[in-house]
C-alpha cells in the first residue's frame, strides 16, 4: 500500500469506452421531501446474534418494519470472496426483496455488524484467460498498424527536409509507450492536413486528401471522420445535411451496440464488438479496447468494499465493470459533466448504502441513538478542520482538496454560529485533549495512524482523508482512523478499504455543506457527493441521520459558493421497479443482438464508400 493517498491520473479514453453515467437532474429540491424508514432494508448476519440485535435495535428506533431485516447466511469475517458474495449475499437478497415485494421500494440498504466489509477481486475464468491472450495479440497487431500509420503520415505531403545540422532526440522509454503512439499518431494526422492546406499543386493536393481520409478511418473510424468532415463548397447543403446526419445514427447506433456487446461477452460477440471498434474507432478502438479487455479481465483493482458493491445489487454481473471503479449516476455533476446525458429512468436502481457497524455492537447500537439524540437535541460543539497549508492546486490535487478544507472554514464562519478551529499548517490535532467538544472534523493526513486528540459529542461526524482508514473496524490492532474514532464515539465517519485514489474522497464542502442545508440524510449527501461505486469506500453512521433537519444552517443557494443550485435529493427521484426494467432491458438486448449482423454489413459498406 502507498503511504501517500494516491491522486487520481487523467484518463483520455475514448468516450465509447467509458462507463456513462446517467443525468441527475439539478434542480431545487421540495423541502418536505425525506428518505422514509419503509424505503430502507436491513441486513443481518443470522450466524451472528451480535449482528440480529444490531439490525433489530434500528429498525426499532427508526420505524422501520420487521419484514424489512433481511437475514444471511455469511460467514463472520471482514474479507470474503467474490464467490461467497454472489452466492450467499447477492443473489439471497435479491430473491428475498423480490419474494417481500420490496423490489421496487428499496432505496437503502444498511450493513450492520457482522456483515463482512469487503469483498475480494474475483480470479479470471479459464475462458477469460483466452480473452486475455487473445487481446494481448490483438493489441499488437494494432500497435504495428499504428507504427505504419505514423510513417505513412509523415510521407504525405512532406514538408521541405530538416535541417542535417540539428540532432535528432532520441525517444525516452516511455514515449514507446503504445498510449503515447496513439498520440503521435493523432499528431501525424493533424500536421498532414496543415501541410495538404499549403499545398500549391492541386492534383496532388488531391490525391494527398483522399490518401488522408483514408488514413483518418484506419486510425480513428467514423467517429473521427465525422468530426473532420465539411460539406464543399459545391456540395448541395441540404443533401450534405442529410448525409451527416445519417453518418451521426451510424455512429450514435454503433456505441449502442457496442455497448450490448460488451456487457454480454461471448466469443461471437467480441468478435462483433471488435468489428465494430475497428468501424466506429478505427485502430486506436480496436486498441482500446483489447486494453480495455486485459484489464477487466484480469480484474485489476477488483476489490471493493462490500457496502459498495452492493449500489449495484440489481446490475448483473457483466453490466458493470468490475475492475477498477465504477463511476456514480447518483453524484451529483453527473448531470453536467455527461455529454449526452441519459435519464435515470432509463437505468436499473442504484441503492444508497451505509454500515452500522463498530469495534463493538453496543458501539453500533450507540451510533443509532447518538444520531436520534443529535438530532432531537441540536449538533453541539466546535468545528474542527485539519488543512495542510498547501497552495491551492489543480482540480481534485492534493492542493485543490486542502484549500477544499479552508472553504468549508469560510462556509461555516460566514453562515453557522459554529466555532470553527482551523489548522493550516502540517501540523496535526494530535496531543490528547487538544481537539474536545467536537462536532465536526475534516483532516488529513496521517496515514493508518489515529491519533488521540479528539473527544466527540453524541452525533459527531468526522472522516480523515488517508489511505486505508477502514481496513478493518474490529481487529484490535487496527491503527486507523474509522475504527478508532468509532471506539472513541464518533457517530458517522467513512473511510477506504484498501487505496481509493484522493478522489474517491468527497470534498469537505460538499458533503458537509449539503448535510448543513437540512435537506438531505447522511447517506443522501454521501452518495451525492462521492464519486464512485463498486469501490473501495465505505459509510458508517445512521443513513437517516440529518442533524440539521429542523434548521438548515446553510441556504441552498449559496452552496458551492453560488455556482449550482441544490441537487435533487435522491428520494425524489423516481425508482423503477428492477425486476421490471431488466426484462425489458433482456428484451431489447435480443432484439439488439438479432439485429447487429445485418447492421455491421451497412457499417461496413458505408466505411468503404467513405474511403473511395
Amino acid at each position: 500500500m502507498a503511504h501517500t493517498l494516491k491522486s487520481p491520473v487523467a484518463i483520455s479514453m475514448v468516450t465509447l469506452f467509458l462507463v456513462i453515467s446517467p443525468l441527475l437532474f439539478v434542480v431545487e429540491p421540495n423541502v418536505e421531501a425525506a428518505l422514509t424508514s419503509g424505503e430502507i432494508a436491513i441486513l443481518a448476519n443470522k450466524n451472528d446474534p451480535d449482528s440480529v440485535a444490531v439490525a433489530q435495535h434500528y429498525a426499532e428506533r427508526r420505524g422501520v418494519p420487521a419484514q424489512h431485516i433481511i437475514p444471511l447466511d455469511l460467514p463472520i469475517q471482514e474479507t470474503i470472496s467474490r464467490e461467497i458474495y454472489d452466492k450467499e449475499l447477492m443473489q439471497p437478497l435479491r430473491r428475498a426483496l423480490e419474494d417481500r415485494r420490496l423490489a421496487a421500494r428499496i432505496r437503502v440498504l444498511v450493513t450492520t455488524y457482522g456483515i463482512p466489509l469487503r469483498v475480494t477481486a474475483p480470479q479470471p475464468t479459464d475462458q477469460q484467460q483466452l480473452w486475455i491472450k487473445d487481446a494481448s495479440a490483438r493489441q499488437e497487431r494494432a500497435r504495428n498498424h499504428l507504427e505504419k500509420l505514423e510513417q505513412s503520415l509523415k510521407q504525405l505531403a512532406p514538408a521541405e527536409e530538416p535541417d542535417a545540422t540539428i540532432p535528432k532526440k532520441s525517444p525516452s522509454p516511455e514515449s514507446a509507450g503504445s498510449d503515447t503512439l496513439l498520440e503521435r499518431v493523432a499528431k501525424a494526422i493533424h500536421e498532414a492536413a496543415s501541410r495538404l492546406s499549403r499545398q500549391q499543386n492541386r492534383q496532388q493536393a488531391k490525391n494527398d486528401s483522399k490518401a488522408l481520409v483514408r488514413f483518418s478511418i484506419q486510425f480513428g473510424g467514423m467517429s473521427l471522420l465525422l468530426q473532420r468532415l465539411r460539406p464543399s463548397q459545391t456540395a448541395d447543403p441540404e443533401r450534405a445535411q442529410a448525409e451527416l446526419e445519417h453518418l451521426r445514427r451510424h455512429v450514435a447506433s454503433a456505441e449502442t451496440m457496442f455497448r450490448i456487446l460488451r456487457e454480454n461477452p461471448s466469443d461471437t460477440n467480441r468478435q462483433r464488438a471488435y468489428r465494430l471498434a475497428e468501424q466506429v474507432l478505427g485502430v486506436q478502438g480496436v486498441w482500446n479496447f483489447a486494453k480495455w479487455e486485459k484489464e477487466t479481465y484480469s480484474y485489476q483493482e477488483g476489490d471493493a468494499s462490500l457496502d459498495s458493491e452492493l449500489s449495484l445489487l440489481w446490475w448483473d454481473p457483466g453490466k458493470h465493470r468490475v475492475a477498477g471503479r465504477t463511476p456514480n449516476p447518483l453524484y451529483y455533476e453527473h448531470s453536467t459533466a455527461m455529454n449526452p446525458p441519459i435519464s435515470l429512468s432509463e437505468i436499473l436502481p442504484v441503492l444508497m448504502v451505509s454500515r452500522l457497524d463498530a469495534p463493538t455492537p453496543q458501539l453500533a447500537m450507540q451510533m443509532v441513538d447518538q444520531a436520534v439524540k443529535a438530532e432531537q437535541d441540536g449538533l453541539r460543539g466546535t468545528v474542527y478542520l485539519d488543512a495542510r497549508g498547501m497552495s491551492p492546486g489543480p482540480v481534485l490535487s492534493y492542493g485543490f482538496y486542502d484549500q477544499d478544507i479552508r472553504d468549508l472554514a469560510g462556509l461555516l464562519r460566514r453562515l453557522t454560529p459554529y466555532e470553527v478551529v482551523l489548522e493550516n499548517t502540517e501540523r496535526r490535532f494530535s496531543q490528547p485533549g487538544e481537539a474536545s467538544d467536537v462536532a465536526v472534523y475534516v483532516g488529513w493526513y496521517r496515514l493508518r495512524s489515529y491519533e488521540d486528540a479528539f473527544t466527540f459529542n453524541p452525533g459527531a461526524i468526522g472522516y480523515h482523508i488517508a489511505s486505508g482508514e477502514a481496513v478493518s473496524i474490529h481487529d484490535p490492532g487496527e491503527p486507523g482512523w474509522c475504527k478508532n474514532a468509532l471506539e472513541h464515539g464518533i457517530t458517522a465517519t467513512l473511510g477506504p478499504t484498501a487505496e481509493p485514489f484522493l478522489d474517491a474522497f468527497p470534498l469537505p464542502s460538499e458533503f458537509i455543506g449539503l448535510l448543513l442545508t437540512g435537506r438531505y440524510t447522511l447517506v443522501e449527501a454521501y452518495y451525492l457527493t462521492t464519486r464512485y461505486i463498486s469501490w473501495r469506500m465505505v459509510l458508517l453512521g445512521d443513513p437517516l441521520y440529518n442533524p440539521w433537519r429542523r434548521k438548515g444552517l446553510v441556504d441552498g443557494q449559496v452552496w458551492k459558493d453560488g455556482k449550482t443550485a441544490l441537487p435533487t435529493v435522491p428520494s425524489d427521484l423516481p425508482l423503477n421497479d428492477p425486476i421490471q426494467l431488466k426484462q425489458q432491458m433482456r428484451q431489447q438486448r435480443e432484439t439488439a443482438l438479432a439485429q447487429i449482423n445485418r447492421f455491421l454489413e451497412q457499417l461496413e459498406a458505408r466505411s468503404r464508400e467513405l474511403s473511395r
